[in-house]
């Protein structure tokens, strides 16, 4: 409620100032010729207010005279405007009035100030119409101005009240919020209790935890918000002490396991280098073994193509042969023609010789008229003959010559023969040479593929034994953390031995 005063409080003295800014423009009025009277009225009307205001009072009494004397001021300027052009407006003031006192946040007096405005209009209108209108009486002005404050102060009202409703409702709203507040304080003040309880227990117990005493408990109950977090500390420690004793014993065993892995480093770095000596000699030999065949294969190669090249002799001297048979069998063909034709010769003699010899016995038949035809007889008789002698001689020289020939063809085929033998053995054994040359490239290349291998694995055998350094060197560092960890784990002073665990120390 203190809320709801404040404001009505602050209302009543905008209300007072209102009532002396009318009482100023009454004045102003005054002295323009309106009257001095509704001035004077208008001072007296702002005396109450201002006392109200200077008091501080915004009860009941003072808010209802409030409305009461609000719609006085433009009533006064009524009589003050009265004859003038601004009449009219001056009806306006009323409404801007009545709605000023929407600030005291209460709709009583809105409806005081209403209804003060109504009974002022009807008396006016019908006591002294000119006050109100500058026509002359009009009950239907009055009626609609009393509809238009009705409606004005009906929403004011309306307002008013959402408004107080509202402030009060805020208030409690306040007020509950104040009492939440101080009951959150005495939680506060609870929970900052028990909570430096708890903050000291857990002080103490970091404390002997910085001191390496991982076997003391809380064993005073925290309350039940805190509860979980004491066992859970508890149980934390709990498995940090176990957690050390099995780091010490971890420490033993990683001692003892990196003195043998060191020992099982340095005995295989040793046949490591032993290793790296003789990948490294079969690696030379085979180098070496590589180049031979390498060369063994180049030669292979020149003898194969030397072969190529006679076996292309060859088979041209073959092609040769061949030619000069078919030429043999060509000329041994002829010389069967030659002889068929002198055969033919041969006839052709015998025949002229018999006509010859017809001719000459008819020409001695003839007696002397038949000599010179008988002398023409044995010229042709005798050419006859010796064409037939040369014939024989012919016939005997193509025989020994086809003999000849023949011998020569069955030369020339067995040349050819050996020829192809020859050819064949060539051709045998440049393919020999060939699978020679092509096996020992292969084993070139396999030798080069096992020389990589062996360069790989010479290089690999290099790495494991730079690996196998390292190995053993941290096997060494691993062997002083291991003496470290121990020397930090034992000055923590862990639970008794009855959870089953020890805490024992390397020698």
């Amino acid at each position: 409620m203190d809320d709801l005063e404040d404001l009505r409080r602050r209302g009543v003295r905008a209300l007072a100032a209102i009532g002396w800014l009318c009482t100023a423009i009454a004045l102003g009025r005054a002295l323009a010729g309106g009257g001095y009277l509704p001035a004077l009225l208008a001072v007296a009307l702002s005396v109450l207010p201002t006392l109200f205001a200077i008091s501080g009072r915004c009860d009941a009494q003072v808010r209802l005279v409030l409305g009461l004397t609000i719609p006085l001021y433009p009533a006064l300027f009524l009589a003050q405007w009265s004859g003038s052009d601004w009449i009219l407006d001056q009806h306006m003031v009323f409404f801007a009035v009545i709605a000023t006192l929407a600030m005291l946040a209460d709709w009583r007096p809105i409806l005081v100030a209403a209804a003060v405005t109504a009974v002022h209009h009807l008396a006016t209108n019908f006591l002294a119409p000119t006050l109100v209108f500058p026509d002359g009486p009009d009950f239907t002005r009055v009626v609609m101005h009393a509809v238009i404050v009705v409606v004005e102060s009906g929403a004011l009202m309306f307002l008013s009240s959402q408004l107080e409703t509202q402030v009060v409702r805020q208030a409690s709203a306040r007020s509950t919020a104040e009492e939440f507040a101080q009951a959150s304080a005495r939680e506060r003040e609870q929970v900052a209790a028990e909570q430096k309880a708890v903050i000291d227990a857990l002080e103490a117990r970091l404390a002997a935890l910085a001191q390496g005493d991982l076997a003391m408990r809380i064993e005073q109950a925290f309350p039940a918000a805190y509860e979980p977090l004491r066992m859970t500390l508890n149980a934390a420690t709990s498995d940090l002490s176990r957690l050390v004793r099995s780091v010490s014993d971890s420490a033993l065993q990683i001692t003892n396991g990196s003195a043998e892995i060191r020992n099982a480093s340095d005995d295989l770095s040793r046949r490591t280098e032993q290793q790296a000596s003789a990948v490294e000699h079969s690696g030379s030999a085979t180098h070496k073994l590589t180049q031979e065949i390498e060369s063994t294969a180049s030669r292979a190669g020149e003898v194969n193509v030397s072969i190529s090249t006679a076996q292309a002799d060859a088979y041209n001297g073959g092609q040769v042969v061949e030619r000069a048979i078919d030429a043999m069998n060509a000329i041994e063909q002829s010389a069967g023609e030659i002889s068929q034709i002198i055969t033919l010769i041969d006839g052709i003699a015998f025949q002229t010789n018999l006509l010859a010899l017809n001719a000459g016995v008819e020409a001695a038949r003839a007696g002397d008229a038949g000599k010179g035809f008988a002398v023409v007889a044995n010229e042709v008789r005798a050419l006859a003959q010796r064409t037939a002698d040369a014939a024989q001689t012919i016939k005997s020289l193509i025989s020994v010559s086809s003999e000849q020939v023949s011998q020569g063809v069955a030369l020339v085929g067995e040349t050819g023969t050996v020829l192809r033998t020859i050819v064949e053995q060539i051709t045998g054994i440049g393919s020999a040479i060939g699978d020679i040359a092509s096996a020992a490239e292969a084993q070139a290349r396999d030798l080069h593929s096992v020389g990589r291998s062996f360069g790989d694995l010479d290089r690999v055998t290099q790495q494991n034994a730079a690996m196998v350094e390292e190995s053993n060197a941290a096997a060494h560092s691993l062997a002083r953390e291991a003496e470290s960890l121990k020397a930090l784990v034992a000055r923590f002073r862990t639970e008794a031995a009855n959870a089953g665990f020890t805490l024992r120390h390397a020698a």
